[in-house]
């Protein structure tokens, strides 16, 4: 089995866990490719298997066949490690070492018997749809592509006028907010909820579309089908935006028109121990869970 590792820079107090990962890992026949982000990292000087390093799309594909690819970190971390992989179809297994982690399901608690799932392929491969973008332009992006969301929000020195968007040719509205939103399923539990978007389920063939901060009450979140083509105009005194693909984000020269439809392949990521996703929210949300009792025990 060969296993690709990635992580962004982080924090050290996470490294006596990360070496108890590797070191599960290489009481298995497992051949580890990790990325340069992780070659003077102190764990992976007591890890015992030798490792092959990569940096890019081309490097993986090139080491391929590929089994997984295991980010350390957060959701932040899982969506780089998506972007590395791009239409390899390589799964992605998120190790978390951040906060909540929606798509990291590997935790302290569990990563015995994760990684003994994974070597013994006793899990479920989830779909994960993305967003795909074009524009009357060229674009900045190394991938046109999200996992979470497309964000449009002002540059730094003026605010947007409107966001006008269509939907398969049709009118939807002309947003008055501080910008807009389309959201996967995926990125639903992401920007999206903190502007009041609603949780979609992973498998539900959808995207989002949550305005940010709007100017008039009455103008909600809508849902819409995920074969449906939405597309944008931005109205600005400026003739500069903030066009963001999840957390990479980069200026715009406006007048632009925006296209953004369903991706052609989407990103696997393995589902162990029969959990479900509404388990998951539970837990990271914290329903259910009296406060009073948290801080207490605390």
């Amino acid at each position: 089995m060969r296993i690709a590792l990635y992580s962004r820079p982080h924090n050290c107090k996470d490294n006596p866990f990360i070496t108890s990962v590797l070191k599960l890992l290489s009481q298995h026949q497992v051949q580890l490719i990790a990325h340069e982000n992780l070659q003077n990292e102190p764990f992976m000087k007591e890890c015992p298997l030798k490792t092959t390093p990569f940096s890019t799309y081309e490097d993986l594909k090139a080491l391929s066949p590929i089994d997984f690819i295991i980010s350390f970190g957060g959701d932040g971390s899982f969506i780089d490690a998506a972007n590395l992989v791009a239409d390899l179809q390589i799964p992605v297994v998120g190790v978390n070492t951040g906060r909540i982690g929606f798509l990291t399901v590997i935790t302290k608690k569990n990563f015995e018997a994760a990684i003994e799932a994974l070597i013994n392929k006793d899990y479920e491969i989830e779909e994960r749809s993305l967003l795909h973008i074009e524009a009357d332009q060229q674009l900045p992006f190394k991938n046109l592509f999200a996992v979470n969301d497309v964000t449009i929000r002002p540059s730094d020195e003026t605010s947007i006028n409107g966001i006008l968007v269509w939907v398969n040719g049709v009118k939807v509205n002309t947003y008055w907010a501080d910008g807009l939103i389309i959201a996967t399923p995926t990125g639903s539990t992401a920007y999206s909820l903190s502007c009041g978007g609603p949780i979609i389920h992973p498998s539900a063939q959808v995207h989002v579309i949550t305005p940010i901060s709007s100017h008039t009450l009455a103008v909600r979140p809508i849902v819409v089908q995920d074969q449906d083509r939405i597309i944008i105009r931005v109205q600005s005194r400026s003739n500069r935006f903030l066009l963001s693909l999840d957390s990479t984000r980069y200026e715009i020269e406006n007048p632009c028109t925006l296209t953004i439809t369903k991706e052609a392949f989407s990103i696997q990521t393995p589902r162990f121990f029969s959990s479900d996703y509404f388990s998951v929210i539970r837990e990271k949300l914290m329903w259910g869970i009296d406060l009073r009792n948290v801080n207490e025990n605390n």
